[in-house]
């Protein structure tokens, strides 16, 4: 048994586990977009790092995976030709990262993963050719992210059970590339975040930050009282240009946005809102260089 098998299993509690999984109201009944997923269908640069896999391996993941899941991100192959299912699919994500051409920037690069979940963006991006790949998460997803490790052991890659709030440039510096998607609008304090990041990149690095933006133009943010999408960690809608402005403000320059895409607003009675009236809006990715 490998050393992060050995420190996995030591660290994993399957009933607190569970509680947490309660808390976060991941049950097996959740839809599941992945639920159809063959192996073969799964990303093949994750495929990749099972080659020459062990029966120990096997074994850790028929002991573990029942307790595990289920999974946000994904999906995930697994030994044996199986698949982490998955509520989210994270498949497209390598099409964003290649139309938004930021994957020269990542090869070779020191990367730090923020608010990594499961760590699907961590694993992507060390198949991409990361020297290092650091995921930070602070909540129950960084258990699952710990045990797809321990499953593929990739050289280089680490998680922290830490949030953006841990990052003191005392111990967190010079990072090439740092990747930040599906956070800022749930944090209240999102300059205090912005600025954060700047602290922890060396100059000349690459930042991207990927949120949920108002659908139109708009240099304006809306704050967000009680739930959104039944979620109530969410705090803002951005406006892309104000999201942009706050990057310049903090010292970050050639700040440009690639992609934005309306979302679906889950509200049959109004296309354009949620089903708490808030503006169903769009996601977009934002990229920028560090002065």
């Amino acid at each position: 048994m490998s050393y992060k098998q050995k420190k996995f299993l030591k660290d994993f509690d399957k009933d607190e586990f569970a509680k947490l999984r309660a808390i976060y109201n991941l049950d097996p009944g959740q839809p599941m977009e992945t639920a159809n997923v063959g192996y073969e269908d799964t990303d093949p640069r994750l495929r990749k790092f099972l080659e020459g896999i062990d029966g120990s391996k096997r074994s850790f993941v028929d002991e573990i995976l029942p307790h595990i899941g289920p999974f946000l991100q994904g999906p995930f192959p697994l030994p044996g030709g199986r698949v982490a299912t998955s509520a989210w699919d994270c498949r497209g994500k390598i099409g964003a990262y290649e139309a938004t051409g930021i994957i020269p920037k990542i090869t070779g690069s020191r990367v730090l993963d923020i608010g990594c979940n499961a760590g699907y963006d961590t694993f992507l991006m060390s198949s991409l050719g990361a020297i290092e790949a650091v995921g930070l998460e602070p909540h129950i997803f960084y258990q699952q992210a710990c045990f797809l490790d321990a499953v593929y052991e990739r050289p280089g890659i680490s998680f922290m059970n830490l949030g953006w709030e841990d990052l003191d440039p005392r111990y967190f510096r010079g990072f090439d590339f740092v990747n930040c998607q599906g956070l800022i609008y749930h944090v209240k304090e999102a300059m205090l975040l912005v600025e954060k990041l700047a602290s922890i990149m060396r100059p000349g690095a690459t930042l991207v930050i990927e949120s949920h933006v108002l659908l139109e133009t708009s240099s304006r943010a809306q704050f967000i009282e009680g739930p959104f999408w039944g979620d109530e960690s969410y705090w803002w809608i951005f406006g892309d240009q104000c999201l942009m402005g706050m990057l310049r403000s903090s010292g970050f320059r050639d700040v440009r946005m690639p992609l934005k895409g309306a979302c679906h607003s889950r509200n049959p009675a109004d296309p354009k809102t949620t089903v708490e009236g808030h503006p169903a809006g769009a996601r977009a990715w934002f990229v920028a260089t560090r002065g």
